[in-house]
C-alpha cells in the first residue's frame, strides 16, 4: 500500500523518484485512485453536489473567448473541450479521505474510456450564459474571468486554464478508467490529495477532461444546472484529522538567476514537517497565486521561485503550514529582498543602416560583375533581388548598388577564425550574343605580418537554377566548381529561359590558425572573349575562433538513410549542420532476453560517423556527429503482433479504416498489461548491448536518442506496425504511451550516462505536458506551437527549469517561395528564446527537386539532393548556407554569452534594442544588413 507521502507526490507525477515497483504501483494507484482503509467506527459518505460550473473549449479561436457557465450540459472531447466543476467542500473538513469518486450523467458514454481529474489552481466565474459558447462573462479558456471590467487571467499575462490544471502549474492530477452505472451514470476514482486540495481551499472546484480518441467523439454530460442529474463527488471519509502543522520554517533569498530585464524574484526554501498538505502565501499581505507554490516534495527541503517581482525591494512574506484536513499552522514571517532585474549592461548600440551609393559595376565589353550577399536570391533574368532588400531600404535595388558585401569598389568580408563567409558574384551578360568561357579565380589574401589565406580556402559554387512553387525561376542549389572552371550565359543546359546572368557563390573560410588582422586580395572574372575583370576583395579576421563542436545543432530530420549516406552526413557537417537519419538498424538473431544484436555492418557503416572518420577531410575534422536516432521504436527490437502484445481487436493494415484505431484508443489494454516479458527483455537486452558495445567501441561523444516517433494513423495510411502517436502525443492513451515508452528506456539504461543515452520526446503541444514525463526524459523538442509566442515560449522554458530537460525546437525550413534568410532568423529566435536545437523537419529531396524546389522533397524542404546529374553523390540547397550562417552567428551569441555573463534574455533586449524602429515583427525577417551589422557589434564586444 502507498504511503499518505507518496499519495501527494503521485498525485502531481506518477514517475518521480520512484523505482519500478513504486511505477508500477502508482500506475495501478492512479487507474483506480483508491487507498485501502479499514472499517472505523467513525467512517461516513458524504455526496457533494455541484454547486458552479463552466465548460471551456480550446476548438478555434471563437471557442477559447466563450462560456457557458449556466448552460446545462457540459462538453468533454480529449483536449478540446473540459469541464470546471465546483463543490462545497466545508463537508470534507477535518477528516481523512478513504476514497472518492466523482460521478457524471452522461447522455452518451460510447466511446468514452479515461477520465482525468485534477485540481484547478486559480479561481474563476462561473459566467452567466445558458448556452454553449456564450458571450465571454465569465471564465474561458484564455480567462479565468472575461468579464470585462473584471478580467483575471489564469495565471501569466497569455496563459490559459491549461497552466493551471492537470499538474501544471503546480496543480495535481489523476485519472481513471470511466466506470459505467445504471440510468446514464458514469463513475471515476479520484485520488484522496485532490479532495484534500478541496478541503484546505487549495483549488477551485475540479477540472475534467476525457481520454480522447481519433474519432473526438464529444460526450456530453449533465451541468449543475440539470437538477437531479448534476455531477456529484462521493467521499468515504475516515478517522477526524485535528493535528495542526507546525508553522513552517523557511528561508527566503533574492534569485538573480529567475529574474528578468525587467522584474526580479525570491527563492524559498521550506523545511520539511509532519502533517503539512500546502502552503499559503502571502506577500505584503497580498496572497500569492496558487499556480506559483510548490506542494510539500516527497522527501527534504521544498525549493521554488516567486517571479515577476518588482525588482530590488524588500518584501513581507508570510507562510501558513495547512493540513489535509484543512487545519492551519500559525503564520511565519520574514522580510526578503527580490534581486535586482537582469541587468541591461549589453549595449550593442543602434543599428546602422546602410546608405544606398550609386552603381558599382565592374564592367568589360559584354561582361558585367557586381558582388551581392551570399543568401539574397537574385533574378537570372533581370538581376533584381527577389526576397529582400538588398540595402536599408525596400526601394529597388539598381545592378551593382553597395550593399553588405560591397562598397562599391572592393568586396568587404568579416568574421572569426574557424568561421565560414560568404558572398556572390553576379555575373551579367550585357551583349546580344551568348558570352561563352566564363571563369572565376580567387587568389590568395594577404595580411599582417606576411600572413596568408591560400586559395585552396576558397570554394567557388556555380547556382542552379530551379522553379520554387510559384513557378519562379531562382538560385537554389549550389552545384561546387573548380578555380577557373568555365560556363556560359545562358547556360548550354538552357533551362531558364530569357536568362541574363549566373550567379556564382563562394565560401571562403577562414583558417582556425590565421592571424587576426586585415587582409587583401582579387577575385578575377574572365571571358573568351579576353574579356576581364578584377575585383579587390577586404576580409578582416576577428581575433576569436569558432569552436569545432557546435554548442548549437541545426539539426537535418530524415526519415530514411540515403544511398552514399557518408557523403550526406559530410555535406551536412561542412555547413555546420547534423544530419540525423531514422534510422541505422543492427542485424538481429534470436528473441526475448536471448536476443543477440549483430555488430559488423552496423559498425562500418555508423561507427565512421560517431568517432569522427568520415569527417577526417572536412573543416571541422574529427568531430564527430553530434546526434544520432537509436532504431529503437514500438515493432523493434522485437514487433508488435497478437504474440506479443494483447490485443484481441483487429489488426488493421495499410488501406483498412480508422475505426480500427479508435477501437484500440477504446478497447486496447494499457502497455504493462499488454507488452509481454518476451517483448521487454528483448528491449531490455538490446538496450544494454548497445550500451556495452559503445564503450568498447569508444562511441562516446555523440547523443544517441531513443525516440518514439510514430503516429497511430501511419498503421492504416502507411502500414506501419505502430498503435500509439507519441510523436506529437495528441489524446491520453498517447502521452500514457510516451510516458511508458520513455520509462522503460529510462529504467533500462541503469547507471550509463543520460548525455550519451537520451531518451528523447517530441512535443507540439507543451501546454498539456504538465508532469506526465517528469525524471523520464532528458531532451525534448517543441514543435509547432512550441515556439509560436511569448506564451509557448515561458510554458517550455518553465518546463525545462523545473525539469532540468534540454529544450530544442523542430519546424519547418522556410519554404523555396521565401528569403533564404528567414532560415537565419529561424536559428537565432529558437536560441534566444532557450532552445539548443532547431530540427527542420523532412530535409531529404529527390532529383526532381533539381528541377521543381521543395515539390520533391516528400512533403518536407529539399535541402540535401541526389547529386548524379553533377556526377557527385549529394549537392546541397543555397538554405543549408542559411543554417550555417545561423549556427555561426549563434556561436558568436554563445561566446558573448559565457564571456560577459549575460543571459539569452538579456542578448534579445540589446538585440531588439539595437534593431529600435527597424525590428521586424519577428527575427525570422531580418534583412541581409541588419544581420551583419549585428554580427559586427557582437565581435565587437568579443574583443573587449
Amino acid at each position: 500500500m502507498l504511503r499518505p507521502d507518496e499519495v501527494l507526490a503521485l498525485s502531481r507525477d506518477p514517475t518521480r523518484r520512484l523505482g519500478p515497483a513504486r511505477v508500477l504501483a502508482a500506475i495501478v494507484f492512479l487507474a483506480i485512485s483508491a487507498v485501502a482503509g479499514g472499517q472505523e467506527a467513525d467512517e461516513a459518505v458524504v455526496r457533494l453536489r455541484a454547486t458552479a460550473d463552466v465548460g471551456l473549449s480550446d476548438a478555434s479561436p471563437r471557442d477559447r473567448h466563450a462560456g457557458d457557465g449556466k448552460a446545462r450540459h457540459l462538453k468533454l472531447r480529449s483536449i478540446q473541450d473540459l469541464a470546471l466543476i465546483r463543490f462545497d467542500a466545508a463537508p470534507l473538513a477535518g477528516r481523512e479521505v478513504l476514497e472518492a469518486t466523482l460521478y457524471l450523467h452522461c447522455a452518451d458514454g460510447e466511446g468514452l474510456r479515461y477520465l482525468r481529474v485534477s485540481t484547478v489552481n486559480q479561481d474563476w466565474e462561473e459566467g452567466s450564459p445558458r448556452v454553449a459558447y456564450g458571450p465571454p462573462d465569465g471564465a474561458t479558456f484564455l480567462m479565468a474571468n472575461a468579464a470585462p471590467r473584471a478580467l483575471r487571467p489564469w495565471a501569466w499575462p497569455g496563459s490559459t486554464v491549461a497552466d493551471v490544471i492537470m499538474s501544471s502549474g503546480n496543480s495535481l492530477g489523476c485519472w481513471g478508467q470511466r466506470r459505467p452505472y445504471r440510468d446514464g451514470w458514469i463513475g471515476v476514482r479520484v485520488a484522496p490529495a485532490l479532495v484534500y486540495a478541496l478541503a484546505a481551499r487549495d483549488s477551485d472546484g475540479l477540472a475534467v477532461m476525457e481520454g480522447g480518441s481519433p474519432a473526438m467523439t464529444s460526450h456530453y454530460v449533465s451541468s449543475a444546472q440539470d437538477p437531479g442529474f448534476e455531477p456529484v463527488l462521493e467521499v468515504r471519509l475516515g478517522r477526524p484529522l485535528s493535528i495542526a502543522p507546525a508553522a513552517p520554517c523557511f528561508a527566503a533569498e533574492p534569485a538573480l538567476d529567475r529574474a528578468h530585464v525587467d522584474s526580479g524574484a525570491i527563492r524559498l526554501c521550506i523545511e520539511p514537517a509532519d502533517h503539512v498538505f500546502c502552503w499559503r502565501i502571502r506577500l505584503d499581505g497580498q496572497p500569492v497565486a496558487r499556480w506559483r507554490v510548490k506542494h510539500p516534495v516527497l522527501r527534504g527541503v521544498t525549493e521554488f521561485c516567486l517571479e515577476d517581482l518588482e525588482p530590488a525591494r524588500p518584501y513581507d512574506i508570510e507562510i501558513v503550514a495547512v493540513s489535509p484536513g484543512g487545519i492551519a499552522s500559525p503564520p511565519a514571517r520574514r522580510t526578503a529582498m527580490s534581486s535586482p532585474s537582469l541587468p541591461r549592461r549589453l549595449a550593442l548600440g543602434p543599428l546602422e543602416a546602410m546608405s544606398r551609393k550609386g552603381a558599382g559595376v565592374k564592367s568589360d565589353g559584354a561582361l558585367c560583375v557586381w558582388p551581392v550577399p551570399g543568401l539574397v536570391k537574385i533574378s537570372p533574368v533581370d538581376a533584381r533581388p527577389l526576397d529582400t532588400p538588398l540595402a536599408s531600404d525596400h526601394a529597388e535595388a539598381r545592378e551593382g548598388e553597395t550593399n553588405t558585401v560591397w562598397d562599391g569598389t572592393s568586396v568587404c568580408l568579416f568574421g572569426a577564425r574557424g568561421e565560414t563567409v560568404s558572398y556572390q558574384l553576379v555575373i551579367a551578360n550585357a551583349g546580344r550574343e551568348p558570352l561563352r568561357g566564363v571563369a572565376v579565380r580567387p587568389q590568395p589574401l594577404f595580411g599582417p605580418d606576411g600572413a596568408r589565406i591560400d586559395r585552396t580556402n576558397v570554394e567557388l559554387f556555380r547556382n542552379w537554377y530551379a522553379r520554387n512553387r510559384r513557378e519562379l525561376w531562382q538560385p537554389a542549389y549550389a552545384i561546387p566548381m573548380e578555380s577557373g572552371e568555365v560556363f556560359s550565359i545562358p547556360s548550354v543546359e538552357g533551362r531558364v529561359p530569357g536568362q541574363r546572368n549566373q550567379t556564382v557563390y563562394l565560401d571562403l573560410h577562414i583558417p582556425k590558425r590565421a592571424k587576426p588582422g586585415r587582409y587583401s586580395g582579387v577575385v578575377a572574372v574572365g571571358s573568351n572573349d579576353g574579356a576581364e575583370v578584377e575585383l579587390p576583395v577586404r576580409l578582416e579576421v576577428f581575433d576569436f575562433a569558432l569552436p569545432d563542436r557546435l554548442s548549437f545543432w541545426p539539426e537535418l530530420n530524415a526519415f530514411r538513410v540515403p544511398e552514399n549516406a557518408h557523403a550526406y552526413y559530410r555535406l551536412a557537417h561542412e555547413h555546420r549542420c547534423v544530419l540525423n537519419c531514422f534510422a541505422w538498424r543492427p542485424r538481429l538473431s534470436g528473441s526475448g532476453r536471448s536476443v543477440v544484436v549483430d555488430w559488423d555492418e552496423y559498425d562500418r557503416w555508423v561507427g565512421p560517423l560517431l568517432t569522427g572518420e568520415a569527417f577526417a577531410d572536412c573543416r571541422r575534422a574529427g568531430a564527430p556527429v553530434e546526434c544520432m536516432y537509436l532504431p529503437f521504436d514500438d515493432s523493434w527490437p522485437t514487433p508488435l503482433s497478437p504474440e506479443t502484445y494483447r490485443y484481441d481487436g483487429p489488426w488493421p493494415g495499410q488501406g483498412d479504416s480508422m475505426e480500427h484505431i479508435t477501437a484500440h484508443y477504446v478497447n486496447g489494454p494499457f502497455l504493462a498489461d499488454g507488452l509481454t516479458s518476451e517483448y521487454h527483455e528483448a528491449f531490455l537486452a538490446v538496450q544494454r548491448q548497445f550500451i556495452e558495445h559503445f564503450e568498447k567501441r569508444g562511441y562516446t561523444q555523440t547523443e544517441m536518442q531513443c525516440f518514439f516517433g510514430n503516429k497511430a494513423a501511419h498503421r492504416v495510411l502507411y502500414g506501419v506496425n505502430v498503435w500509439w502517436t507519441t510523436d506529437e502525443p495528441y489524446h491520453w492513451d498517447d502521452w500514457l504511451a510516451l510516458q511508458y515508452f520513455l520509462h522503460l528506456w529510462t529504467r533500462g539504461r541503469g547507471e550509463a550516462d543520460p548525455r550519451l543515452w537520451a531518451a528523447r520526446a517530441d512535443i507540439s503541444r507543451p501546454q498539456w505536458q504538465g508532469r506526465t514525463l517528469n525524471g523520464i526524459v532528458d531532451a525534448v523538442y517543441y514543435g509547432a506551437g512550441g515556439f509560436s509566442g511569448p506564451a509557448m515560449t515561458r510554458r517550455c522554458r518553465d518546463l525545462a527549469r523545473e525539469t532540468g530537460l534540454n529544450v530544442r525546437c523542430y519546424g519547418s525550413t522556410a519554404p523555396d517561395t521565401s528569403a533564404n534568410l528567414r532560415n537565419v532568423g529561424a536559428l537565432v529566435a529558437a536560441w534566444l528564446d532557450g532552445a539548443d536545437a532547431y530540427l527542420p523537419w523532412q530535409t531529404l529531396g529527390t532529383d526532381r527537386a533539381l528541377d521543381d524546389g521543395d515539390a520533391g522533397a516528400d512533403g518536407g524542404a529539399a535541402l540535401l539532393v541526389p547529386g548524379d546529374r553533377f556526377g557527385l553523390p549529394v549537392v546541397a540547397d543555397l538554405r543549408l548556407k542559411a543554417y550555417r550562417d545561423g549556427q555561426q552567428l549563434i556561436e558568436y551569441l554563445t561566446l558573448l554569452s559565457e564571456r560577459h555573463r549575460v543571459s539569452r534574455e538579456e542578448i534579445r533586449a540589446a538585440i531588439e534594442a539595437a534593431l529600435g524602429e527597424d525590428a521586424p515583427s519577428d527575427l525570422n525577417r531580418l534583412t541581409a544588413w541588419q544581420l551583419a551589422e549585428l554580427r559586427r557589434r557582437v565581435a565587437a564586444w568579443l574583443a573587449k
